[in-house]
């Protein structure tokens, strides 16, 4: 059993996420008022989960990383769960398992880690006294699959919203974990070739194989926004 997932996201019409590179709306407004259009769109969503990879995480919020000399792991990780101060939880998918929280929470939702099962002991324990939740994908912490089967099951969660970076979207779409997408456009351009896109598949072959988009509506939104909703069919 996995949780409903809806990938939702906002690029610029040539599908570009680095939102420094978009070009200037026609109109004199600020970028930040449009991609609030995208932030209020997540809302009504109303899933119960929202995630974000790594680097997003980072970059916005939580810049240091966890140091510990002692990288022992436990012999057999279960996951944690912490006291919960919210209705919604904020998933993130941490590979490396060294991001250092200043906070339990990201916006005010308690905040659930996907981690390795070779994270070090002391950052289990770290987490634990912070007061964050974890679960296991993998031995590398990549298997999405075993992490959504866990948050479903353990955790309660039956659907959420995936809101980038391009990356963990690209690994979502491989793993061929997505129900939905929803697509925001930004009315301006990239144009670089060597910008991150919407999907930013890190490996080898084609991660949409065996999948087709159904589209379920079209919505114009203020400022030149477009609102695109696909539902994602799996081809045996």
């Amino acid at each position: 059993m996995y949780p409903q997932i809806i990938c939702h996201v906002m690029g610029s019409v040539d599908g570009r996420l680095l939102t420094d590179r978009w070009t200037e709306p026609y109109n004199g407004k600020s970028k930040g008022e449009l991609m609030g259009i995208y932030a209020a769109i997540g809302r009504q969503l109303n899933t119960d989960v929202w995630m974000f990879g790594k680097n997003t995480l980072c970059e916005g919020y939580f810049p240091k990383k966890f140091h510990t000399q002692d990288t022992t792991p436990l012999a057999h990780p279960a996951p944690f769960i912490a006291d919960r101060t919210s209705t919604r939880l904020f998933v993130v998918a941490d590979p490396d398992a060294d991001i250092l929280y200043e906070s339990a929470t990201v916006r005010g939702d308690s905040i659930v880690c996907i981690l390795p099962e070779t994270a070090p002991a002391f950052y289990l324990e770290y987490l634990q006294k912070k007061g964050i939740s974890y679960l296991f994908a993998g031995s590398k912490g990549d298997d999405l699959r075993t992490a959504m089967h866990t948050l479903a099951e353990t955790f309660g969660v039956e659907s959420l919203s995936l809101q980038g970076g391009g990356i963990i979207d690209g690994a979502f779409l491989q793993a061929g974990l997505i129900d939905e997408l929803s697509l925001v456009i930004y009315p301006g351009i990239d144009g670089s070739a060597g910008s991150t896109s919407i999907f930013h598949y890190i490996g080898k072959g084609n991660p949409s194989q065996g999948q087709s988009l159904e589209l379920l509506s079209v919505k114009e939104m203020e400022d030149g926004v477009v609102w695109l909703r696909y539902k994602f069919h799996k081809n045996s």
